[in-house]
C-alpha cells in the first residue's frame, strides 16, 4: 500500500452537528500528532494520526469552560466530552463522523451520541 503524504497539519474551521445542533469550532493539528480544539463554550486537546491513504483519526477531550453551565440533553451538568472521529480529506476540507460521550463533574459517562463534522483548512 501507498504511503500517504497527505498531512492535516495546520488550523481548520468547521461545524460539527449532533442530536440536531451545529457547534462551530476551530481545530489545529500540530506536526507532532497532537491537536487543540476551541468552541465558544468549551477548549480540549487530543491526538491525531493518518490512518490510511486517504483517512484521519483524531481523539480529544473537550472541557466546558468553567462559566459554562453546559447541561446534557438528558438533564445532567456536563463537565468535559471525549471525542472520536475518523475523517476524510477532500482537497481543503475535512468531512468524517464519530462518537461525543459526556461525562459529568465526577468523570461518570452521562450521555453517548454520534456526531458529523466539516472543516476547511484557513490559509
Amino acid at each position: 500500500m501507498p504511503v500517504s503524504t497527505w498531512t492535516p497539519v495546520g488550523r481548520w474551521t468547521g461545524t460539527v452537528t449532533h442530536d440536531g445542533e451545529v457547534d462551530d469550532y476551530t481545530v489545529t493539528f500540530a506536526p507532532d500528532g497532537s491537536l487543540s480544539v476551541t468552541t465558544k463554550k468549551s477548549t480540549g486537546t487530543g491526538t491525531w494520526s493518518v490512518t490510511g491513504e486517504a483517512e484521519l483519526e483524531f481523539s480529544l477531550r473537550e472541557n466546558f469552560n468553567v462559566d459554562v453551565a453546559q447541561i446534557s440533553p438528558n438533564g445532567h451538568r456536563a463537565a468535559y466530552i471525549q471525542i472520536d472521529f475518523t475523517a476524510r480529506p477532500d482537497g481543503d476540507t475535512l468531512t468524517g463522523e464519530g462518537r461525543a460521550v459526556v461525562h459529568g463533574p465526577d468523570d461518570s459517562v452521562i450521555y453517548g451520541t454520534d456526531a458529523t463534522t466539516e472543516v476547511r483548512r484557513l490559509p
